[in-house]
């Protein structure tokens, strides 16, 4: 599918436009900070802060676009339809592990995000959100005391009831009684944590126009993985400054 001659002039103005660099060190000042922080974590690999860049660019139209997103979401995120916004302001999809604590500050109060800076800031927070896998795991509680607390088990109880009951995890039951959940029986008795569980990052896809058209974009642009490369292998290669 060929791109249009639209977007593609749209894109080719910035070849010697330097307004479209105007957010080019937030970019790579959050890119930095994201790349240090998940430097550790399994499966990461150092994301190019180019790759934003042509999203911008692709998502915004430039300075001089009629719709002025330039000026307020120039990322498109928190315009209506886009999800993004309320993952990010709920903590949803794991963000609230990928977000920093003041950028989640800041997507608390509604008119920020119409600051193209904070909308630049909260479209590379959901683009690493929805490039990270997740899991679950059972985290012990900092009020757990020792020795641990028990339960006597009662008629109809199962270790999914238990642990709501008192709070805990069916992973933390499991692990401190040595009994099936299947041979739970009324007087038993269980020693257990005051526990929770909580997401993890297991691993990262792949920062690949394709997966992050997918991931970021939705489907909702046929074009957006073929604008992202076109952007990066045949534009920025060309600027003028």
């Amino acid at each position: 599918m060929a791109l249009s001659a639209a977007w593609l002039a749209s894109v080719e103005s910035g070849v010697k436009d330097a307004r479209w660099d105007q957010f080019d060190i937030a970019i790579k000042s959050e890119v930095t900070a994201y790349n240090v922080r998940f430097a550790s974590t399994a499966g990461f690999s150092p994301v190019n802060w180019l790759l934003f860049k042509a999203m911008l660019w692709t998502e915004s139209g430039g300075p001089d676009h009629p719709s002025r997103a330039w000026a307020g979401r120039v990322m498109q995120i928190g315009n209506p339809g886009d999800p993004a916004y309320d993952v990010l302001r709920a903590g949803g999809e794991g963000s609230s592990l990928i977000m920093p604590a003041d950028l989640k500050t800041l997507l608390a109060k509604d008119d920020n995000i119409n600051r193209p800076e904070v909308n630049v800031r909260a479209a590379i927070a959901y683009l690493y959100t929805r490039m990270a896998q997740y899991g679950t795991h059972s985290v012990i509680s900092l009020s757990a005391v020792c020795p641990a607390p028990t339960y006597t088990v009662v008629a109809h109880d199962s270790f999914d009831r238990i642990a709501k009951k008192v709070g805990t995890t069916v992973e933390n039951l499991l692990a401190n009684n040595k009994v099936k959940p299947t041979a739970l029986r009324p007087g038993m008795v269980l020693t257990y944590d005051p526990a929770r569980m909580e997401r993890y990052i297991t691993g990262w896809r792949k920062f690949q126009t394709a997966i992050v058209a997918d991931r970021y974009n939705g489907g909702g642009d046929a074009e957006y993985s073929a604008k992202l490369s076109h952007v990066m292998t045949k534009v920025f290669n060309r600027l003028v400054r």
